[in-house]
């Protein structure tokens, strides 16, 4: 299939999926953007730019159609693909609309943690494919339609993590492969969105709470420290559940695998955990140190430090909704 044949469906008007419909584009696909009715009249118009680590893209106005996200018309619904990029706690309120139509595109999910994959199945029924994925690039958004690249260390794993065929998913691969974004289909995509879970949840709440980047978290003895410790009882908790341990301990995970991924690339990236904070957006805390916190307990292990994480995060976010209602 040309990618000129291929339509898909990006759902969020934020970074990631300003970014993805970017790069769709570019690889030549026929894309249309989901976003809340509010936002159509800011994004119409105006061209889409993709700026930074991934290069330099420009998408003209009118390139990218525009979709109110709650009511999906019949050609979103018969997209060859959707691609999900909203927070995993939204992820059942964004299907909904799809359930309700009885009908959904096969799904990529670009979503931080686990759990999103379970809920989209249980959303919209077994009929649509749901393919998972592990992404380590950083995004920003600045004013509308303008993403900035800040942060890449792997492409966009794309696997079936509850056992779909792949075919579709290796088309939609096959297609991206003219775009900017390297994307590749990973048969251990459980193992992949574990090792990333264990990066954001180490690096993500502890770069909200502090306002640190990435490369002051690990250069600063004490925020390092902190890291080391959450690295510790989330490789205990995935050993014990998936038989995977990526590094011997805390320590050496940050020694030997968190430099290596931070200081090339990602020394002057933010925490988006922070960015959602800043902008009073619920974050995924519950599906990164809430994750890990539920494996521990299943296993009768402890999880002291995520649950204190998580506990000042949402402190922090209740701060804040007081702050503004005030």
């Amino acid at each position: 299939m040309s990618g000129d044949d291929y339509h898909v469906a990006v759902f969020g008007g934020g970074s990631v999926g300003l970014c993805l419909a970017a790069h769709f584009a570019v690889a030549g696909a026929r894309v249309t953007l989901l976003v809340r009715d509010a936002s159509i009249p800011t994004l119409r118009g105006k061209p889409i730019t993709v700026t930074g680590l991934l290069g330099d893209h420009t998408i003209p106005a009118g390139t990218i159609a525009l979709c109110d996200a709650a009511r999906p018309t019949d050609d979103v619904l018969g997209a060859d693909m959707l691609a999900l990029t909203t927070k995993a706690q939204d992820v059942e309120t964004a299907l909904k609309p799809f359930a309700a139509a009885g009908t959904c595109p096969p799904l990529l999910l670009l979503q931080n943690g686990m759990g999103s994959a379970e809920i989209a199945r249980q959303t919209v029924g077994p009929g649509a494919p749901v393919y998972s994925t592990a992404m380590m690039i950083g995004m920003v958004r600045g004013a509308p339609g303008e993403v900035e690249v800040t942060a890449q260390a792997s492409p966009i794993n794309c696997g079936a993590l509850l056992g779909d065929a792949t075919g579709l998913l290796d088309r939609m691969i096959d297609v991206a492969g003219a775009g900017f974004i390297p994307m590749r289909h990973d048969p251990a995509i459980r193992e992949t969105i574990a090792f990333k879970l264990l990066f954001n949840c180490c690096m993500n709440p502890t770069g909200a709470l502090t306002g640190q980047t990435y490369g002051e978290l690990l250069e600063n003895p004490d925020s390092r420290a902190l890291i080391v410790g959450l690295a510790d009882e989330a490789l205990a908790a995935f050993a014990a559940a998936f038989d995977y341990r990526p590094a011997a301990s805390g320590q050496d995970y940050v020694d030997t695998t968190l430099d290596k991924i931070v200081f090339p690339r990602g020394i002057k990236h933010r925490s988006s955990m922070l960015q959602d904070l800043q902008a009073g957006r619920t974050t995924e805390v519950d599906f990164l140190n809430g994750a890990v916190i539920r494996i521990a307990e299943e296993h009768g292990l402890s999880a002291a430090r995520h649950e204190t994480i998580l506990s000042l995060i949402k402190a922090r976010a209740a701060t804040g909704e007081a702050t503004r209602a005030g």
